[in-house]
């Protein structure tokens, strides 16, 4: 504990929250995410399935989407794992339980 309170920059959460905010404003929210994986599911279904189109066609590209939502997708994986490891020391703290 003595270390922790030594070395832990709780200010550091408080980056994270902003980090957080950014990429979700960029990205246009978590609906927007949603939104953009519905898409790509109707897409998904009328070229797998050969179901009629349920979005609108003008500028409908699967794969521009696709990758698209996955650079977003990574974005947030990387605020992710970096958020894990800043938090990780106050996992630690939790107490060693004996079998």
């Amino acid at each position: 504990m003595e270390n922790l309170r030594d070395s832990f920059d709780t200010s550091q959460l408080l980056r994270l929250v902003d980090r957080l905010d950014i990429y979700l404003a960029e990205l246009g929210g978590i609906t927007a995410i949603r939104d953009e994986l519905l898409t790509l599911h109707a897409m998904a279904l009328t070229i797998v399935k050969g179901i009629a189109l349920t979005v609108p066609a003008e500028n409908a590209c699967i794969w521009a989407g696709a990758e698209s939502l996955q650079m977003d997708l990574e974005a947030l994986a990387s605020w992710a794992r970096s958020a894990q490891l800043i938090i990780a020391p106050l996992v630690n703290l939790a107490p060693q339980h004996e079998a």
